[in-house]
């Protein structure tokens, strides 16, 4: 009886997975459009996550009945797979606290999330966003940590700020970073680095439109980790001096390709590539070329 019952539900697993399959858009367009089955259909949404294994996806009911003891939010992340979302900066804090995340890579999963302000009374949070939130004991902790590390930076932020210019809207410290040194965060109401994309792409060639839909930039740093320490120290001791503000665009760029947004002046970036892999290999910068060999005289 066991063995039928185990055969039974995994039957029921894959003809729900083709169903799913099937219908899954229509499910998310019913989302958007239907808000008097809006919570109905949910219930039949289904994502992968931090915690499925390889082919599985999780239903946000079960989800909600996973979650870890404290956790008040549902949180999600979205991009084109689940391979570059696991690695993700903005997931570091709530890996550590062992929150689950789930991974939306289907290009209207984000949409019709948005449509979405709670299920089973919990919010869904955007890893992405600015003012990600825990809401558990640990979080007014490090808050006041936080805090402490913003007066001891005040001045490095404001030297940040200064060399970034209107790239960034605001320069504050991260709660979600553990490893990284810094990540590019959108507001509360700006399109992600994968709405962006997406709409991007709906845009065309149409510059106006696609200027109006870009969000402004907010730049989160880790204020433990050993590169915006060693920059603190640098733009200290020389405020002005133009191999520590390449580095800090450096790494601003980098975190801007991390978060999947499109580089504003990529000449630039790769000039600054080049500098500093001929710093790297000890190559004068006066150096030239080397002469093209001359073909030899045929005989």
């Amino acid at each position: 009886e066991e063995e039928e019952d185990e055969e039974d539900g995994e039957q029921a697993i894959k003809k729900f997975k083709d169903f799913s399959d099937a219908f899954g858009k229509t499910i998310k367009l019913g989302i958007i459009e239907d808000t008097k089955n809006r919570k109905k259909l949910a219930k039949l949404l289904r994502f992968e996550s931090t915690h499925t294994k390889d082919g599985e996806t999780v239903s946000l009911s079960r989800y909600v009945k996973r979650m870890k003891e404290g956790q008040k939010h549902i949180y999600y992340i979205a991009g084109e797979n689940k391979k570059d979302l696991e690695s993700s900066p903005f997931l570091e804090k709530l890996k550590k606290r062992g929150y689950e995340v789930l991974f939306m890579t289907d290009p209207i999963d984000e949409y019709a999330v948005q449509h979405m302000d709670e299920f089973e009374d919990h919010k869904l949070m955007n890893a992405t966003k600015e003012d990600l939130k825990f809401g558990d004991k640990e979080e007014k902790k490090e808050k006041k940590r936080r805090e402490k590390a913003k007066e001891n930076l005040k001045d490095f932020i404001d030297w940040y700020k200064k060399v970034l210019g209107d790239k960034v809207e605001k320069i504050i410290i991260s709660n979600r970073l553990t490893t990284s040194p810094m990540a590019i965060v959108t507001g509360t109401y700006g399109y992600t680095a994968n709405m962006e994309r997406l709409m991007k792409a709906q845009a065309l060639n149409d510059p106006t439109r696609y200027s109006f839909m870009a969000s402004k930039k907010t730049i989160e740093i880790n204020p433990y980790h050993p590169v915006i320490t060693k920059l603190n120290e640098k733009s200290q001791e020389d405020a002005e001096d133009s191999d520590t503000k390449e580095l800090a665009i450096m790494l601003y760029d980098s975190a801007i390709i991390q978060a999947g947004f499109d580089i504003d002046d990529q000449t630039a970036f790769n000039q600054r590539m080049i500098k500093f892999l001929r710093q790297g290999l000890n190559i004068d910068e006066s150096a030239g070329m080397a002469d093209e060999p001359e073909d030899e005289p045929e005989e």
